[in-house]
């Protein structure tokens, strides 16, 4: 399912916009089936390099090249006063998948993730009032967290940051 996500708009330019377990089979020989095309992301150069580029930045803790690239990109406004070390505080719990080589989504780290995010009395509640999420990424955020909630209710384990390294533009490290 995480190849399906992170490789079909390099692969098919298009995004299968609702990954919910309806719309996967299991088949026989253990490939993925996908069906229910009615809502898909039309993605012509692939998947956005700035999301690759501003999760590998985040992960290599550098805070105030992500403050800057989420400006860049429309998340946040270019006026607000926000700590780049408070916006990694905010992200880091979120990318946890990417940050070890493998990872088993669970119930409970989206049970988590969710209480952190959706209490008004958290840090992380109170930054996300901030950010902004640019319509172009709408459906892309919309499949991620699709994505990610089918893959904690099979309490799916897998070496999520390989596949999103060789399928994301930007997230590998570049070379020179």
């Amino acid at each position: 399912m995480a190849t399906l996500h992170f490789s079909a708009p390099e692969r098919a330019q298009l995004l299968h916009a609702d990954p919910h377990p309806g719309n996967f089979r299991l088949l026989p020989d253990g490939r993925l089936g996908v069906i229910d095309f009615g809502a898909v992301a039309r993605l012509p150069e692939g998947h956005p390099e700035p999301i690759g580029r501003l999760v590998r930045l985040a992960l290599a803790d550098d805070a105030d090249a992500v403050l800057e690239g989420l400006r860049d990109e429309g998340f946040l406004k270019p006026d607000d006063d926000i700590d780049a070390r408070a916006v990694l505080d905010f992200l880091l719990p979120m990318l946890a998948p990417l940050a070890a080589d493998e990872f088993k989504f669970t119930r409970a780290w989206l049970r988590a993730e969710a209480t952190r995010l959706g209490s008004p009395k958290s840090p992380a509640y109170q930054l996300s009032r901030h950010i902004n999420l640019p319509p172009s990424y709408l459906l892309i955020h919309r499949v991620t967290l699709g994505s990610t909630g089918v893959l904690c209710q099979l309490e799916a384990k897998a070496p999520y940051r390989s596949i999103v390294e060789r399928w994301l533009p930007g997230f590998a490290a570049p070379t020179d």
